[in-house]
């Protein structure tokens, strides 16, 4: 979320609307009300029916049924409130970025909206945001990994490729070394993990049989 915050409001007129949109460099921008809270978000396809019908000149669509009859419509738009779609798609600003990420799949939206406690737009999270994460370098990947295990490197190795973990070593006990697969991968950056840990002692063994 480290771009510049970009919104309209209802009224903002469509070329006001366009300048707004390519100064956010996202692929659509929020509306916000008078509280700074989004009620909805106008996309780029949905300005681009201004050229697609000349303003609506053009005559109403007998092909491509509803969509292309509301794209029509759309084209006649004048304010942002005439173009927007919502409700919009928001999480907080503390949500994890696998939860977000889960959200924009299941949107239609091709952003979200980030808010804080009282629902006000403090930013926005497009996919570019989110897997800007792989940008990590490879040094710093392993430099987070190690204090994850948390053991001495001569006990536990661990070497990154594109992303990709490997751990060689021992850990005291099962649970430890299986559960490094898990805990690696939810560091942002890691694309996947090798997990070639032994251990000590098994203390998931089931007794008293």
């Amino acid at each position: 979320m480290g771009r510049t915050v970009v919104s309209v409001r209802r009224e903002t007129a469509f070329r006001d609307a366009v300048c707004a949109l390519l100064a956010a460099d996202a692929g659509a921008v929020p509306v916000v009300d008078d509280d700074g809270r989004p009620v909805g978000i106008v996309v780029g396809e949905a300005l681009l029916t201004k050229l697609e019908f000349h303003g609506g000149n053009d005559p109403r669509p007998i092909l491509g049924g509803a969509k292309a009859r509301a794209r029509w419509r759309q084209s006649t738009a004048r304010t942002a409130g005439e173009l927007m779609i919502g409700p919009p798609v928001t999480v907080y600003g503390d949500t994890r970025l696998s939860r977000a990420a889960a959200r924009l799949a299941e949107s239609s939206q091709p952003l979200l909206c980030v808010v804080d406690p009282a629902m006000r737009l403090i930013g926005v999270l497009t996919p570019q945001d989110l897997l800007s994460v792989y940008n990590r370098t490879d040094d710093s990947i392993e430099a987070e990994v190690r204090a994850l295990i948390d053991r001495p490197p001569t006990t536990v190795t661990v070497h990154v490729d594109h992303g990709v973990v490997t751990l060689h070593g021992s850990l005291t006990f099962r649970s430890r070394a299986e559960h490094a697969t898990y805990a690696v991968h939810r560091i942002p950056g890691v694309v996947a993990v090798h997990n070639n840990l032994t251990y000590e002692l098994d203390d998931l063994a089931i007794t008293g049989f």
